[in-house]
């Protein structure tokens, strides 16, 4: 390094000590420094089942991964109140309820630390699949818990930078000496401060923190309050899956019949299907024949869906089988519905991600997969439909 401005992003193997970005912030009392972090990764159809976990210990397994070491000290930015704002002469028409584009007003040093990435640490218990959220925890202060999303972890833009697990401390040494330890902290790379309007800009708005002045009750945002310290506890929650696979802690229904041109709700309503064939993608057909003149074959499912509607940023639909229809020049295809709020049947082109609410009805996400042509009588000329597997797929955050 020539400059302590000029900083280089390292990732070496060798268990030495480098030093590592700060970006330190007191998100809780100080208490005992945690010398383990337990990482675990939920089974994406039942959050109470762990598909894998380990506890990594400091010395040696921490040290001796990839480290990510730094030149130089950061800035964190804290809460900006408006009396912080007048004081430090700048206009207060721009204030903007603390936010901040100036980057200049309450802004802490927090020294020089050595850790470990935490997209080093989550793939030792395979990764976090696309969508996945992740929490960052002392399991002994509930209010600490912080959660980001994937794209934190793996791909972070320049005003957050990297996040670091870290054990050691400049002033204070390894953990358990270091008491706030271990900490999580970002690295950022384009002008070693991470601010308020960083965060703003880096993190999606359920993920920013906000702080409370207690000499005027004035609320405004802190990126401080990212960083979590004494850290033991690493989860990752996958999008939540829907399905009829048994062990799950999800709860579906299945539905089939004919249904006419234009079918409401809960059409159709007969419960005949077998469950156990549509549970897996494995050419095992639950078929489904029209009986009467004008109808379609058809088969509803409904996912009782547990996440709160404003919570979810995606509903993913697929559904695997075949349909197919008695005259060879009828249509024999198949098209997959999902029913909207005061719309009614309208097919899924993609996943969806905007207007939740409009599709999670008292709780409810329902699809109603139809084949294309009508029964015909005389010959009589039937409408079938086989469902080999579906799901719903909702990712969400907490």
């Amino acid at each position: 390094m020539t400059s302590e401005s000029m900083i280089t992003r390292i990732k070496t193997p060798m268990a030495v000590l480098c030093l590592c970005i700060a970006l330190a912030v007191l998100v809780m009392p100080a208490t005992a420094a945690t010398q383990s972090v337990t990482v675990t990764r939920y089974c994406d159809n039942n959050y109470a089942v762990v598909d894998d976990s380990t506890t990594l210990n400091t010395t040696p397994t921490l040290m001796g991964m990839a480290q990510y070491p730094i030149s130089s000290n950061i800035s964190m930015q804290g809460l900006v109140t408006p009396t912080d704002w007048a004081n430090s002469g700048l206009n207060q028409a721009d204030f903007q309820d603390g936010w901040d584009a100036t980057e200049s007003v309450n802004l802490g040093n927090y020294g020089a630390h050595n850790g470990t990435l935490v997209e080093d640490i989550v793939l030792q218990v395979g990764g976090m699949p696309d969508g996945s959220e992740i929490m960052i925890a002392d399991s002994t202060y509930p209010k600490a818990t912080r959660y980001f999303n994937k794209t934190n972890v793996y791909e972070p833009i320049a005003g957050q930078g990297e996040m670091v697990l870290c054990w050691w401390d400049s002033e204070y040494g390894f953990v358990p000496g270091w008491t706030k330890g271990m900490r999580l902290f970002f690295y950022s790379e384009n002008d070693l401060t991470f601010s308020n309007q960083d965060m703003k800009n880096c993190f999606a708005p359920w993920y920013w923190q906000f702080s409370k002045d207690k000499k005027s009750d004035f609320v405004g945002p802190s990126a401080k309050g990212l960083s979590v310290q004494t850290v033991d506890t690493i989860n990752i929650y996958p999008p939540h899956r829907y399905d009829f696979a048994t062990g799950g802690d999800t709860v579906e229904y299945a539905y089939e019949g004919g249904v006419g041109a234009s079918p409401g709700l809960n059409d159709p309503s007969d419960t005949t299907v077998d469950t156990s064939k549509i549970a897996a993608d494995d050419s095992v057909y639950e078929q489904t024949d029209s009986k009467a003149t004008g109808e379609y074959a058809a088969q509803r499912f409904v996912f009782n869906v547990t996440e709160d509607a404003a919570n979810i940023e995606k509903l993913a639909v697929t559904w695997n089988g075949t349909s197919s229809h008695d005259n060879s020049g009828a249509d024999q295809g198949a098209t997959t519905y999902i029913w909207k709020n005061g719309t009614g049947y309208e097919s899924i082109s993609g996943n969806i991600t905007s207007n939740i609410g409009d599709y999670v009805v008292n709780g409810n996400v329902t699809v109603l997969v139809k084949q294309n042509a009508a029964h015909v009588a005389l010959p009589a000329k039937a409408s079938h439909l086989a469902t080999d597997y579906v799901k719903l797929v909702v990712t969400h955050h907490h």
